[in-house]
């Protein structure tokens, strides 16, 4: 490990004891190099008229630029990526880490899973298309897309249907195993009631299980949006992304089943193991997690102009 690592680490943790500021532009930082770190936050609007927000790091000329999503429900400053985000620009990336809106203006705080959900997966994945765009007005062409847990899942949905050129790699931090907790047979069940709502009163409200949500409040389409994204979708799509793909993993994620490892193995995408991690990659795992994910940002190819920028 490099000196210049140890004193990142550091560092960091010091920033961490004393607590990090929040406003509009904060200075939290220096990189590597010695150059300050500012998180910019970012509002944009959408066609629809709704207003969403990201915290923008811009980087060094030349180094590829990440997109990182949070996970079910969850905002930008969830702590497992609001770490790794500071630690990525810390780096040099430029980094991009928006909060789905989930159907809010300006949404700023992570929704209880008793909420009444009406947002859809294909809405996060337009938004995850949007900020795509957003970064490539800003002159980034080798765009690398990292999520943790479910919003790991939706940026490989995002990847399945016509993603951006520009986009040459996705980083999958503890996938999320959306049978697990629930259980196959109990979603398959969920699934054939919410169709039948959705032809009976498709605007009517119901109660299901889904994720780590014991009490998941939707209407039937809502649900369905998510839920048909069942364990065996997801593994059989993995194999028709183009882009690739690695996901990283906890060998002590208690969100995942047994198998969950050897099935995404036998998938095609190149699979990590972190020994002793948890699904959050917290406490001394956060720093493995770091190297991990910034070796797999420093593989996608990068056009020769770029190159020229170092």
């Amino acid at each position: 490990m490099s000196s210049a690592w140890q004193f990142s680490r550091a560092r960091r943790y010091s920033l961490r004891t004393l607590g990090r500021a929040s406003a509009l532009s904060v200075l939290i930082g220096f990189n590597l190099l010695g150059a300050p770190i500012f998180a910019q936050a970012i509002e944009a609007k959408l066609d629809n008229g709704r207003t969403v927000t990201a915290e923008f790091h811009e980087g060094e000329p030349g180094r590829q630029a990440v997109l990182l999503l949070h996970g079910l429900l969850q905002t930008r400053n969830y702590l497992t990526v609001n770490s790794l985000s500071n630690s990525l620009a810390e780096f040099g990336f430029t980094v991009l880490a928006p909060t789905l809106s989930l159907g809010i203006n300006r949404r700023n705080k992570s929704l209880a899973c008793e909420a009444i959900h009406t947002h859809t997966m294909e809405q996060d994945v337009d938004e995850i298309g949007f900020w795509v765009n957003w970064l490539e007005t800003k002159g980034h062409s080798t765009i690398v897309l990292v999520g943790h847990s479910y919003g790991s899942l939706q940026i490989l949905v995002y990847a399945v249907g016509q993603p951006s050129k520009s986009v040459k790699r996705i980083v999958a931090t503890s996938l999320v195993d959306v049978e697990h907790v629930v259980g196959s047979e109990a979603i398959q069940r969920q699934i054939e009631i919410a169709r039948q709502r959705l032809e009976e009163n498709p605007q009517g409200l119901d109660e299901y299980k889904i994720s780590y949500c014991k009490k998941y409040i939707a209407p039937p389409q809502a649900y369905l949006s998510y839920a048909e994204w069942t364990k065996i979708r997801i593994l059989r799509k993995l194999k028709d992304i183009s882009i690739p793909v690695e996901i990283i993993l906890g060998s002590k994620d208690n969100r995942m089943g047994e198998d969950w490892p050897e099935l995404i193995g036998r998938s095609g995408a190149k699979l990590t193991i972190v020994n002793d991690a948890n699904h959050f990659f917290d406490a001394e795992f956060e720093f493995d997690l770091f190297e991990r994910v910034q070796q797999s940002i420093l593989a996608a190819p990068m056009k020769n102009d770029e190159r020229a920028k170092k």
